[in-house]
């Protein structure tokens, strides 16, 4: 399946490059989207989807085992195991409208770059029939259906990512914090970013921080270069965190990185970073998304810009 994803890839991409046009693959029964992009950035969209098949079965809360002390992610608890919705609960919501956001961010970014478009990775099921941000076992509560569209879903991010010899993954969330802000999580901790002591090489933003050997974890991650002053400056109502006006959560809420950040960012290995955009609901609604989805493409390319660029030169589209 990997190897055919590969093929695809390698002769649209060649085609995308040549007449400007965007390919789209889906998944089996249209519940993943893969649309190929042109440029070394990658938009993941894991909980935006609404598709409620009903062959595959709700998630609801896993089998505490006792004896094991863990969960087993069943629909079916096996023997010495009971459902546990303290223990072992699930999150089902959907992060709504990120779908329509990326969507409109990736066509700024287009207007702003001239004809690059980010390669956009879509899950279309609700989240309470599979959670494109977790691993498997937790993700599909092992129903073959939402086992394929986790694993497809898994192959369209590897695929992207082989189409790049470096670059980034914007992984779009919502949350509805009380803080409002906007989150942006580069598997740094609430309490490493609360003490100031943390090192942007052990970050999800690791291989960028090895390049620029001269810049600060602090600069890059809540300072002058960081992601979070790029979209403050478009609009001071955009608060972010990190960002030179919040450097930390301190006691607010805060969400460093899911399973995808962890897994396809630099944090471990690779040249591909990865940052966690927790975006608020009020910026995702209607009235408000166009002009933040403007502000944000231009953020993320002085980012871009800024960063990769500076380093990479024109090994990297668009530089």
């Amino acid at each position: 399946m990997k190897d055919m994803y590969l093929f695809l890839l390698s002769t649209s991409y060649l085609l995308l490059k040549a007449t400007g046009t965007k390919e789209v693959i889906f998944g089996h029964n249209n519940f993943t989207e893969y649309q190929v992009g042109n440029m070394n950035l990658i938009l993941s969209v894991p909980h935006g989807g609404s598709m409620e098949p009903k062959d595959i079965p709700d998630r609801e809360a896993a089998c505490w085992d006792a004896k094991s002390s863990s969960c087993i992610f069943s629909h079916e608890c096996p023997p010495g195991s009971t459902q546990n919705s303290k223990k072992c609960k699930v999150s089902t919501n959907q992060d709504r409208y990120t779908i329509e956001l990326a969507q409109a961010l990736a066509e700024e970014i287009n207007e702003i770059t001239d004809g690059f478009f980010p390669h956009i990775i879509i899950n279309h099921l609700q989240r309470f029939k599979m959670d494109a941000n977790r691993e498997k076992d937790e993700a599909s509560f092992g129903i073959p259906q939402a086992e394929q569209a986790w694993e497809e879903y898994m192959g369209f991010l590897t695929t992207a990512k082989s189409q790049m010899r470096g670059g980034l993954i914007l992984d779009i969330h919502g949350q509805a914090h009380p803080e409002r802000w906007i989150e942006l999580g580069y598997t740094l901790s609430k309490t490493s970013l609360n003490s100031g002591i943390f090192s942007a090489s052990c970050s999800s933003i690791s291989h960028l921080a090895s390049q620029l050997v001269n810049v600060s974890s602090e600069t890059l991650v809540s300072g002058n270069r960081s992601l979070g002053k790029y979209i403050e400056d478009q609009n001071n109502s955009y608060v972010c965190v990190p960002s030179p006006s919040n450097p930390s959560p301190n006691n607010g809420s805060y969400y460093s990185g899911g399973y995808i950040t962890k897994t396809f960012g630099s944090r471990n290995s690779g040249t591909i970073d990865a940052i966690q955009l927790e975006l608020p609901q009020w910026v995702r609604a209607a009235e408000e998304r166009p002009r933040f989805c403007k502000a944000l493409a231009r953020a993320v390319m002085k980012f871009w810009q800024t960063n990769y660029c500076s380093q990479y030169h024109h090994e990297f589209l668009p530089c």
